[in-house]
């Protein structure tokens, strides 16, 4: 019997990735970044399409709620199949997810550039989505084994370890450091408010940026970091570097987001979204327009 190699997988998967860099900025050249920066985010696309359960819809395009509040474009979107995954696609190709089917979004770039403010701006469309569009939480009433009047049966059979159940785990991908320092963004992350940050960055061939504590025990690292209330938590940078040769730092920083995405959705559970409410402006009349068929 032998050993699955997960390791050089992820160190695979993430050479893929490196490479597929590099040709687009040999095609494209740098005076086109966009589309050079598209064939990236098809190809990141493709690696979670093929590694995630076959039950998840990855594309990219705007979230919409009841509401039709729809939100800027995001590089990715993980979502339910079995809970209608695209509400609908235009004739230009655009994709419109309800909210409440998604597990996921993030943001795709093949090189971090200080002065683009990349974490800023996606931060700016995470601000938008949490203020402005309506998503209703899904309390687990069993967390940490709770048990009172207020336990959902559902809750306890579903054994989730998710605070809430439909939270949208999001994050940020950047394949080339460029010019990465964590210094340049410690004030970022300070002064902006929590739950508009991505709850992790991932700089493929640098490290990682999540949040938690250190302290005797080790580090413990918080997926969700606006639902912690601890004054020793923080944000950290770390790279994942392989032990004994095995895999590879891109790899292993690649490995560390998909374990997240994965821990994160088997923590989920998302109720199927109410179709009417999506479509309820069409299918509103005039009582003084209804005709019926009884009527001379």
């Amino acid at each position: 019997m032998r050993k699955l190699d997960i390791s050089g997988i992820f160190k695979s998967e993430a050479d893929d990735l490196v490479k597929a860099r590099e040709d687009a900025i040999r095609i494209h050249g740098t005076g086109d970044i966009k589309a050079a920066g598209n064939e990236i985010e098809e190809h990141v696309r493709e690696i979670f399409r093929r590694m995630l359960p076959k039950n998840l819809y990855v594309t990219h395009g705007h979230l919409i709620d009841q509401n039709g509040v729809v939100s800027p474009q995001l590089d990715i979107i993980i979502a339910d199949t079995s809970n209608l995954p695209s509400l609908m696609t235009t004739k230009d190709g655009t994709e419109y997810v309800p909210i409440d089917s998604v597990y996921s979004c993030g943001e795709i770039k093949s090189t971090y550039y200080k002065n683009s403010n990349y974490i800023e701006y996606f931060s700016n469309v995470l601000s938008k989505i949490n203020d402005e569009m309506f998503h209703e939480k899904i309390p687990n009433t069993s967390y940490k084994g709770k048990f009172d009047g207020s336990t959902l049966m559902r809750d306890v059979y579903l054994g989730k370890g998710n605070k809430t159940l439909n939270n949208i785990f999001s994050f940020m991908l950047f394949v080339d450091a460029g010019d990465f320092k964590f210094d340049d963004i410690k004030s970022l992350l300070k002064n902006t408010k929590i739950e508009y940050l991505p709850n992790t960055s991932v700089i493929l061939n640098s490290g990682v940026v999540l949040y938690g504590k250190l302290d005797e025990n080790g580090f413990a690292n918080e997926r969700y970091p606006s639902e912690i209330d601890d004054d020793n938590c923080s944000w950290y940078f770390s790279p994942f570097n392989p032990i004994d040769g095995n895999g590879s730092l891109e790899g292993n920083n690649l490995g560390y987001l998909y374990y997240s995405i994965l821990q994160h959705i088997n923590n989920s559970f998302l109720e199927p979204p109410n179709l009417s409410n999506y479509l309820a402006s069409m299918m509103v009349g005039r009582r003084s327009l209804l005709q019926c068929a009884d009527e001379q």
